[in-house]
């Protein structure tokens, strides 16, 4: 009678331990992992009478097939201490224990009636430590997930049978979903956070509506936008947070008539008050949600703020109208031309000049429209200079437009989405147009000669400084002649820099000066002397002849001497461009000299020759116009020969240029002479 009472007892107590166990709730933190479910469902067990140990493992990886979760009992042994010896029961066992077996086979491992010396010394330990008498492995396994096994010590050597099997196989069975459910549920919140995260990290407006048209959710661009947080306008009716208030009733009205066609997406664009009162352009795409009636969500929009490129486009528009206007508005004819001489736009202008009409003139060859056309296998030089992509300047004869025109080409960096266009524009050159011409470049070279003036000013006195220092070195200090000479350089250099000064002051107040007999072979050598270590750098050899009975010319030398620099600058320029260019052809600067009589009076006439790049035909008759320059931006003033020209003629003499493309260029200088009395032969 009292071992039917101690059962009943038993029974009993075991109902209410599992009914504990169906109810306990896991008050873990999110971050808690599946030993500390284990343990705080699984030690539970030890409140009944008969469990005196339990331990729970799992699959290992390849080196540890099976790796224990927690160990706890009911005896002296602590947490530690028993985790121990259930880690060197599986490694003394790496295949043959209960758990493998388990997790094997899918179902319970039971053993009753065991004893210890059984040569398993951490079981051993085990069974004498807490009176096991049997023990059960039972696999955790919810919807085909796999959590482990928990062993359960008992101190009845007949346990885990009859009703007790079903107690025990419930237990496992909770446990098993506990594990399964708070699985699940972080990964509902793993998933859950990453979308939080993706919606509020993406660079675009995202808002959830309710199917009466509130908002759900509002992530945190929306609220950068708009400048309200998600908590102000949550519950709110979209139209009033998101449109401007005088367009809302008219953005209502399109918008309803784009649910009205039933379609699954709809796209629009409105403009949006912030809270601060500015206006934002926003395109939206809404995307309806399925199943609308049973759901909480109806529609999602998707915003882009596309302030910026609509302004940008207005900004293209404008500017757009403004280049149509000025580009018809020109008097001149102009035409936009494509790198292969295709022309793509012209102006009125160019139909009246051409008296063709605007289609019979797009589309067609610039050679053709404004040349008349070729003669079979001619280059035309129009074309050639649309390649080279660079600015020019010059006068030529456009039989299309029947007249004289002075062409400008301007690369422009794209046309309608085009690269490599020029524009051209053909100024008429009627004899009014060329008087204006010339007052022009009278007025640009009085500017020149005003800054020239100011200029000079400015270093003349730290120049004089120079030539009084060194000449009071000279006649104060004990010198060895050789030292003195270079004094004497220093003195005669400085008079040169200061007569270029006055040349500058010259170019816009002509003095009159008395002209002087000079050697032009000496003067020739000395401005090589200044130039010669630049010309050795640059691999230029100098070639002089000069006959032995030249006479003297009758000049002002710093003059001529500015002259000749000048010349010797632009053929360094012109050898190196066309070595520069890939032809490796020797770089050669020859001079000659000689006595000739043009209109019966005596001259010297220097040649001055260099095999560079020489001058296109076209433009040979401007180079010596003020601010015309061959050379590339930034490089070349358009002075130099300008100033040259004029030098020679202050001088009385002629200044000539003959040149050929690719071959060579000329300057021939005539340069009056004196004749044995003294009496220049000048005009």
């Amino acid at each position: 009678m009292h071992n039917i009472t101690q059962r009943i007892q038993l029974l009993e107590q075991r109902c209410r331990l599992l009914r504990s166990i169906c109810e306990f709730k896991v008050g873990h933190a999110s971050d808690q992992e599946e030993p500390f479910i284990l343990k705080q469902r699984g030690t539970r067990l030890l409140n009944d009478q008969e469990y005196c140990f339990i331990w729970a493992a799992k699959r290992g990886n390849g080196t540890n097939p099976v790796e224990p979760l927690f160990a706890a009992g009911s005896t002296s042994l602590s947490s530690e201490k028993s985790l121990a010896l259930v880690s060197r029961f599986l490694q003394d066992n790496p295949e043959d224990n209960p758990v493998v077996q388990a997790l094997e086979k899918g179902e319970p491992i039971r053993a009753n009636k065991i004893t210890p010396h059984t040569g398993q010394q951490p079981l051993d330990t085990i069974i004498k430590a807490t009176g096991t008498q049997s023990y059960i492995s039972w696999p955790l396994i919810s919807n085909n997930h796999e959590y482990g096994v928990l062993t359960i010590h008992s101190t009845n050597p007949d346990g885990f049978t009859g009703s007790e099997l079903d107690f025990i196989a419930n237990v496992m069975a909770d446990i098993s979903l506990a594990l399964y459910v708070d699985e699940t549920a972080k990964r509902l919140r793993k998933e859950r956070d990453f979308n939080a995260e993706i919606v509020d990290t993406v660079q675009a407006l995202l808002i959830s509506l309710s199917p009466c048209g509130n908002i759900l959710s509002f992530n945190q661009k929306a609220q950068e936008v708009t400048g309200f947080s998600e908590h102000e306008v949550k519950g709110k009716y979209w139209v009033d947070v998101l449109i401007s208030p005088e367009l809302r009733i008219k953005s209502q009205k399109e918008f309803s008539g784009l649910l009205q066609q039933n379609g699954s997406d709809i796209n629009f664009q409105t403009e949006l008050e912030t809270r601060n009162g500015e206006r934002c352009t926003i395109s939206w795409h809404g995307s309806f949600q399925p199943n609308i009636e049973q759901g909480t969500v109806g529609l999602v929009l998707f915003g882009i703020d596309v302030t910026s490129e609509m302004a940008a486009e207005r900004e293209r528009e404008n500017a757009l109208a403004q280049w149509n206007n000025i580009f018809s508005a020109m008097q001149d004819p102009a035409l936009v031309v494509s790198e292969d001489g295709v022309i793509l736009d012209i102006n009125p202008a160019t139909e009246f000049a051409a008296k063709r009409k605007r289609k019979d003139i797009v589309g067609k060859g610039v050679c053709e429209i404004l040349h008349g056309g070729r003669s079979p296998g001619a280059i035309c030089p129009l074309e050639a200079i649309l390649l080279d992509k660079k600015n020019r300047v010059f006068e030529t004869e456009l039989r299309g437009l029947q007249g004289n025109y002075m062409m400008t080409i301007s690369p422009l960096k794209e046309f309608a989405g085009k690269t490599g266009v020029a524009l051209l524009l053909a100024r008429d050159l009627t004899e009014e147009q060329l008087m204006k011409a010339e007052a022009l470049r009278s007025a640009q070279l009085a500017s020149v000669g005003e800054l020239a003036a100011g200029v000079a000013h400015e270093i003349n006195n730290p120049i004089n400084g120079i030539i009084n220092y060194a000449q009071i070195l000279k006649d104060s200090s004990l010198q060895e002649e050789e030292a003195k000479r270079f004094l004497d350089r220093i003195i005669k250099e400085g008079k040169r820099i200061a007569g270029i000064t006055k040349n500058l002051l010259d170019f816009s107040r002509k003095r009159e000066e008395e002209p002087e007999p000079v050697n032009v072979i000496n003067l020739i050598k000395h401005c090589i002397e200044l130039v010669q270590h630049q010309f050795t750098i640059d691999g230029i050899t100098i070639e002089q002849q000069h006959p032995n009975d030249l006479p003297n010319i009758i000049c002002n030398p710093q003059q001529i001497q500015q002259v000749f620099l000048n010349i010797f600058s632009n053929a360094r320029y012109a050898l190196n461009q066309r070595q520069a260019k890939g032809d490796q052809k020797a770089k050669l600067l020859q001079i000659h000299t000689h006595a000739t009589r043009i209109d019966g009076k005596n001259y010297v006439e220097l040649a001055i020759t260099d095999n560079g790049t020489g001058i296109e035909h076209e433009i040979i008759d401007r180079v010596m116009d003020p601010f015309f320059s061959t050379k590339t931006s930034g490089e070349g003033t358009g002075l130099g020969l300008s100033i040259s020209h004029s030098l020679v003629q202050d001088n009385h003499g002629l200044f000539r240029i003959h040149s050929e493309l690719g071959n060579y260029t000329t300057l021939l200088i005539d340069l009056p002479t004196i004749d044995q009395r003294g009496q220049s032969h000048v005009g």
